[in-house]
């Protein structure tokens, strides 16, 4: 597999057969919706994001795939920054407040290692009721969503609330504070 960066929002892949059956695909299973699909375009996503520095977060993709050869094809991935979509809409996203709960402070920990760099908002962290309460303000992608919840539960809680009667332990920056010392 070859990535190449071609501009700031656009990359250029060229994946081979011996690639597809290094990862146990054929090619067919990419004209399916299925989990292996799925996993080779993350992989190669997160690929060129550690060689190229290519974030996708936050953004829309545009992906197409042409045959080269027999053998081969080519995807280019064309990134839609979100500065790009509508104001109004991004005014909306960053104004949102989301709220988890996590019952250990080792679940709190390696989501913050594994979201770091995918979250880029405030984050503050609570303890209220023998639990750990994280509030993020911004947008969650939903890939960042769906690592959320392997580690924790969407609240309800109000800020408020846990203003008064939780312990703030950790204000705005819970998240890189959490990965800087833990």
């Amino acid at each position: 597999m070859k990535i190449e960066k071609i501009s700031d929002n656009k990359l250029r892949i060229l994946i081979t057969a011996s690639d597809l059956r290094e990862r146990d695909l054929d090619i067919e299973d990419l004209y399916r919706d299925n989990s292996k699909a799925h996993s080779l375009f993350w992989d190669i996503i997160y690929q060129a994001y550690l060689e190229e520095s290519f974030d996708v977060d936050d953004s829309k993709l545009i992906i197409e795939v042409a045959p080269v050869s027999s053998d081969s094809f080519v995807v280019i991935v064309t990134r839609i920054p979100n500065n790009i979509i509508s104001k109004k809409i991004m005014r909306e996203n960053t104004a949102l407040k989301n709220v988890y709960s996590f019952d250990a402070i080792e679940d709190l920990m390696n989501l913050s290692h594994r979201i770091l760099g995918l979250f880029r908002g405030s984050s503050t962290l609570y303890k209220y009721k023998d639990k750990y309460v994280l509030v993020m303000f911004g947008y969650l992608t939903k890939k960042v969503q769906a690592i959320i919840s392997e580690y924790g539960h969407k609240e309800n809680t109000s800020e408020a609330l846990l203003n008064e009667y939780g312990n703030k332990i950790i204000d705005k920056k819970a998240i890189e504070t959490m990965c800087q010392y833990f």
